[in-house]
């Protein structure tokens, strides 16, 4: 039982430390979102889901934090916050499609759109309440 516990733990307090990497991103997503005129909260909301917190293995070896495709699948990026520029480039594309709900963004975005749009605006609601510390 204390063996279970203490590795639980552990993978708790890994779990708690990626999610922090994703909230230390912050200056890069308000700065990139700024720069594209797209929304922050939307840009950390799908870098949290489309990563698990920066867990996920594209994450991890890629860089690749918002799950964003290419030709010969997930892109690799030299570092995360090229990949949120990219993400907030990517975003400013829809926007001048016209696609700026995350309904309409989720039809590009995600095959599983459904799903996705429950847990993009869920995530944003978690950012914008205070989940993972304040949001300035």
């Amino acid at each position: 039982m204390r063996v279970t516990m203490t590795i639980l733990t552990g993978l708790m307090m890994v779990l708690t430390a990626q999610s922090e990497l994703v909230t230390a991103l912050r200056p890069a997503i308000r700065e990139a979102a700024a720069k594209n005129g797209v929304d922050p909260v939307l840009m950390e909301a799908i870098i949290r889901h489309e990563s698990a917190n920066a867990t996920s293995s594209a994450a991890r070896r890629k860089n690749n934090l918002a799950g964003i495709m290419g030709r010969r699948g997930q892109r690799r990026y030299a570092t995360k916050e090229a990949c949120v520029q990219d993400l907030a480039e990517l975003l400013a594309k829809y926007r001048a499609k016209g696609r700026v709900t995350v309904v309409q963004i989720s039809r590009a975005y995600c095959s599983n759109s459904k799903h996705w749009v429950s847990r993009i605006s869920s995530t944003m609601s978690s950012i914008r309440k205070g989940k993972w510390g304040e949001y300035k």
